[in-house]
């Protein structure tokens, strides 16, 4: 059999519990009466781990809004309105993005993984307008392709990516 937890043990159990409720409380108080989202970090045995928030508001019609709907970074509108060369700089910028994204993943940074399927859906209807025009012009599938591999050996598409910011060195 077990021995009984000793009355030290059970009044640090306590303690911790308390602890551990006090903070949970200031969080949801802090995350009520701020706008930002907040995150802090707990030291456990190991790593920083970062808690997620619970956002409490009011239900939308209460506050006399309409709920808030997740939209479309772009409307197909809008991008039919851009230049072939307006639709290129859209789709390098958004696979550099892309990237970005990528990197800071790889990092360990906090990244929102919706952000990944926004651009992915970006280029994709921007390719889908791209290769509508090209067959409003008659080119055909294989000579698309080849103006792509063209493009790709001259490295036109690369020089439209933004270059990226180099840290500044702080010695």
């Amino acid at each position: 059999m077990a021995a009984p937890p000793s009355r030290v043990s059970t009044m640090a159990s306590l303690a911790l519990n308390i602890i551990l409720a006090i903070t949970a409380l200031v969080v949801l108080i802090h995350a009520h009466y701020s706008s930002d989202s907040l995150a802090l970090s707990f030291v456990q045995r190991g790593p920083v781990v970062s808690t997620p928030v619970m956002h409490m508001r009011a239900p939308a019609s209460s506050r006399g809004l309409t709920p808030c709907v997740r939209r479309a970074v772009t409307d197909a509108k809008d991008l039919r309105k851009l230049n072939d060369d307006q639709i290129l700089d859209e789709i390098a910028e958004s696979s550099r993005e892309l990237l970005v994204l990528r990197m800071a993943q790889s990092n360990r940074r906090e990244v929102k993984p919706s952000d990944f399927g926004l651009h992915k859906k970006k280029i994709a209807q921007l390719k889908t307008i791209q290769r509508e025009r090209e067959i409003a012009n008659g080119v055909g599938k294989r000579e698309s392709r080849k103006m792509k591999q063209k493009a790709y050996r001259n490295m036109d598409i690369l020089k439209r990516i933004r270059k990226f910011e180099q840290p500044a060195d702080d010695e």
